[in-house]
């Protein structure tokens, strides 16, 4: 009676560690969809942004992180310790995103690439106890998120050549040079996903290069009066397609 006894008590600590597991792992892939799609929304509002409303853009992205942030403080005591990596594909999805944004913005706002440094930064900004372990940006996250940063700013640049901007299109056009380079040194065989992002990466950095090449013939042969609006539809038509919820 005494074995029966503890067999049905392992039984139920299996039991309820199991429940734990998935009720935590549901949790977490629920909060990854909230940062999904309020990272989406951040970046199609950034997105927004010209030469008249540069301030009003990023105050407004602002207060939108904040709402993103606070989905990472509610994950993060799901997170602790060994769970931190045990969880870990449960919250990738968002947390990509989340990066993928950030580069957005930190782009638009000082031309430079964010750095895992600044990502993590951002994150443990918003935790409530200091002796709280810190979040931990895994190199991986990092780099399949900023590559995602492509297609954005391929819009970007394009969007700004049809508003007469070439210079802008250009700073893109060099930045995603540069990006596409070292990118291009962190692939390889086995490094599957990494080799998908360059894939895309590069279609985004032809397509600018196409644009701004395109663009600056048709200014040599008719001045700044040119209609841009054809051929940057017909690019921004090819892009990667994002749906920002």
């Amino acid at each position: 009676m005494a074995t029966q006894a503890n067999s049905y008590e392992l039984f139920h600590q299996i039991r309820d560690t199991l429940d734990q597991h998935y009720d935590r792992r549901e949790r977490l892939i629920k909060l990854s969809r909230d940062i999904t799609q309020q990272s989406k929304k951040l970046i199609f509002h950034l997105l927004r942004i010209n030469a008249t409303n540069r301030d009003r853009i990023f105050a407004e992205a602002d207060k939108r992180h904040q709402d993103i942030l606070a989905l990472f403080t509610r994950a993060a005591p799901e997170l602790q310790g060994s769970d931190r990596w045990r969880y870990a594909g449960n919250i990738t999805g968002g947390l990509q995103e989340y990066i993928e944004a950030l580069a957005l913005w930190w782009f638009l706002r000082d031309r430079v690439l964010i750095t895992i440094d600044d990502i993590e930064a951002q994150l443990n900004l918003v935790l409530p106890d200091p002796s709280q372990p810190r979040w931990v940006v895994l190199p991986s996250d990092y780099l399949l998120g900023v590559a995602d940063v492509g297609g954005e700013l391929m819009r970007h640049a394009i969007s700004s050549l049809a508003k007469g901007d070439p210079n802008d299109a250009l700073q893109i056009c060099t930045f995603l040079q540069s990006l596409c380079g070292d990118f291009e040194t962190l692939t390889g065989p086995g490094q599957r996903e990494a080799n998908k992002k360059l894939v895309v990466l590069r279609q985004c950095l032809a397509k600018v290069e196409t644009a701004c090449f395109q663009a600056q013939l048709q200014r040599e042969e008719y001045g700044d009066k040119v209609d841009v609006t054809l051929w940057t539809e017909e690019e921004s038509a090819d892009a990667p397609h994002t749906s920002y919820g």
